[in-house]
């Protein structure tokens, strides 16, 4: 078994804490963009603080921008068919 499977075997995205710049990167935005989609795209993950002080980093669960991803390819896809 090589490493890269020992490995999957225990990386879940659900459990996986990204930054807002990964995040925006996996979704092939800029962090601007990203925060713009948070902000008027219900579906976006809002994700969540690190510490409770109002400058505190934003996290993002790799699994929900993988949801997310998979949203925004289905609506471009729908959006295709339909012109």
């Amino acid at each position: 078994m090589g490493n890269a499977q020992k490995i999957d075997q225990w990386l879940d995205p659900e459990y996986i804490q990204i930054s807002r710049q990964e995040a925006a990167r996996i979704l092939g935005r800029s962090p601007k963009e990203f925060d713009r989609m948070r902000k008027d795209d219900a579906d976006c993950p809002s994700g969540f603080k690190q510490g409770s002080e109002r400058s505190a980093r934003v996290l993002f669960r790799l699994a929900d921008i993988y949801r997310y991803s998979q949203t925004l390819m289905e609506r471009n896809e729908s959006g295709n068919e339909e012109a």
